[in-house]
């Protein structure tokens, strides 16, 4: 059983109460190991996967095709000359190529490496990825530009069959891997430096089996996967899809809301931008617009049971079709989660809950429709053990960690992350209540401290503001890392007059009600247009990459930006 002792010293004795959630039901798994995945493709065969590209082109494939294809690129890949233990890279935009390549080399037993370069497919970029990383072949799911070389092996895979020689890779230059790795994945890189990981089939597998349990999966559920599939999270979905025989719905981010009523999926697992669409598109109507969300509100109140539920899914519809029809089971996490977007959500009977998990671990908590908190992470995965550091730092105990450490990239940071055997620190700062749910203070690498010496974490006077105005996202920083915070601001129209002053009426308030050393002195504001991937300010996982934040604004003249 999960259990989450505090950890802390003096910490009082109802936060060290069990919490479980509720373990495998329907889903138990299957015998077979990841490497054989695709033969688990014909258990399923008139399940399907469905592909929507950002040109509007779209692939619609039963598991019986799938199987056909990536049998016949391990052929392809085996005449290359790739085989068991060869490092092989995967890069570009998601796609079924990318899938189907995928599951070809872990039937060859490869190690997939999933570059992250969704959008930067060059010759020069190819050719140093291979040489960076000791990739015997690079596969890759856009065609390069015309007029382009090919690399040295480099298969385009929309170019069938591949013909290539694989790289010579002198053993010296071979990383040591352990023969539980299947794949090396990378972070999105919030600090400014991403991190290779490792990435484990025993750990992998039982993210798989915890995550249909929880999620009471069947054969009637649609999985929508919307994110890069360099992402590792994306490709457990289409993992579980594949072992428990669920429809699988690959949309590219800027088509996502113009055929979801289409495709209709049952689960949706995304980042908080996902869903704060529809909490701006309720808050920005007029009264009468709000009016059942209004009367939603107050039937959330009395206890109808699913009746209740019910009424407030068919008041809210207006505002929450744009998910589909068949949703019954929202998830949000990767990034903080306003809890008033949450509440918005379960108010109009819609199925959003907050998860926590981190890719070095795999799960760590969860809330669920029988049983969650707004506001918090969740109750600990059933077989982790969460526990609080004197800092208050979230560590993670589970006999089936993900990965098993970082190579490439991150790699001096490992003694601070791998505790020990079965041990993580995820680099989260935590607080559990009386109830045994974990909530979120903030990240340990973004506490402030100021001359004094007192730390504040910039995450709670974040979603203060974010919480007391209009605005698209705050972040707190130090730019001066002298302990003085500036709140830089992003705005849909930050020229607006009447905006700024809402927004500096809020931030006024809100350093009157605290100590001088958590005040404000500052807001900066800026076009809500440049938080995007493109530019850098938001990392693959759509989170707010602080170092870019602080290398961009605060080298510009930011006063004039004001």
């Amino acid at each position: 059983m999960a259990h989450c002792p505090a950890g802390r010293r003096g910490r009082p004795e109802e936060q060290r109460k069990p919490a479980t959630y509720f373990g495998p039901t329907r889903a138990q798994g299957s015998s077979l190991s990841i490497n054989a995945l695709h033969r688990e493709l014909l258990e399923h065969p008139d399940h399907r996967m469905r592909f929507l590209s950002i040109d509007g082109s779209q692939i619609s494939k039963t598991f019986s095709e799938v199987h056909a294809d990536v049998l016949q690129l391990m052929s392809e890949l085996r005449d290359c000359g790739v085989e068991a233990g060869d490092l092989v890279g995967l890069m570009g935009p998601n796609s079924y190529e990318w899938v189907v390549a995928d599951l070809a080399l872990l039937g060859l037993e490869c190690v997939s490496v999933a570059l992250p370069a969704e959008r930067r497919t060059q010759p020069g970029t190819v050719r140093e990825l291979a040489e960076k990383y000791s990739l015997s072949a690079v596969l890759v799911t856009k065609a390069l530009p015309v007029g382009s070389s090919l690399p040295e092996a480099t298969g385009v895979l929309e170019e069938r069959p591949l013909k290539f020689e694989k790289r010579a890779v002198p053993d010296d230059a071979r990383p040591a891997i352990s023969a539980d790795v299947f794949s090396i994945a990378f972070s999105s890189g919030t600090s400014g430096t991403k991190k290779g990981l490792l990435m484990s089939k025993a750990g992998v597998e039982n993210t798989m089996r915890v995550s249909a349990g929880a999620w009471e999966v069947t054969e009637d559920d649609n999985v929508l996967i919307v994110m890069p599939f360099s992402n590792f999270q994306q490709r457990y979905l289409m993992y579980t899809a594949v072992r428990y025989g669920l429809d699988a719905t690959v949309v590219a981010p800027e088509r996502m809301f113009q055929k979801l009523r289409e495709f209709n999926p049952t689960i949706i697992l995304g980042p908080p931008s996902f869903f704060e669409i529809a909490y701006n598109r309720v808050t920005a109507g007029s009264v009468r617009e709000k009016l059942p969300y209004y009367v939603a509100t107050a039937l959330h109140t009395l206890p109808l049971g699913r009746f209740g539920r019910a009424v407030r899914a068919r008041l809210g519809r207006r505002w929450m079709s744009m998910y589909g029809s068949r949703v019954r089971l929202m998830l949000t996490g990767s990034a903080p989660v306003p809890p008033r977007t949450v509440r918005l959500f379960q108010r109009l009977g819609a199925p959003l809950f907050e998860v926590y998990g981190s890719t070095e671990s795999g799960w760590i908590c969860f809330n669920l429709p029988r049983r969650h908190r707004v506001g918090s992470a969740g109750r600990p995965v059933d077989g982790v053990d969460v526990t609080l550091a004197e800092d208050g730092e979230v560590l993670v105990g589970t006999a089936y960690p993900q990965t098993l450490g970082y190579i490439f990239e991150g790699e001096e940071t490992q003694q601070s992350v791998y505790l020990g055997p079965d041990k993580l620190a995820t680099g989260d700062i935590g607080e559990f209540d009386r109830s045994g749910f974990l909530r979120l203070v903030g990240r340990k690498k973004n506490v402030i401290i100021t001359r004094s010496g007192v730390k504040i974490n910039p995450e709670e006077l974040e979603e203060a503001v974010e919480k007391g105005c209009r605005i698209t996202k705050a972040i707190v920083v130090s730019p001066g890392q002298d302990g003085l915070l500036s709140c830089v601001v992003w705005l849909d129209d930050p020229e607006s007059a009447e905006r700024r002053t809402e927004v500096e009426s809020c931030v006024q308030e809100l350093n009157r009600k605290r100590q001088s050393s958590h005040r404000m002195v500052d807001v900066l504001f800026r076009p809500a247009g440049e938080l995007s991937v493109e530019n850098g300010l938001l990392t693959r996982n759509l989170k707010v990459d602080r170092g870019a934040v602080m290398r961009k604004i605060f080298t510009e003249d930011i006063r004039g930006a004001r």
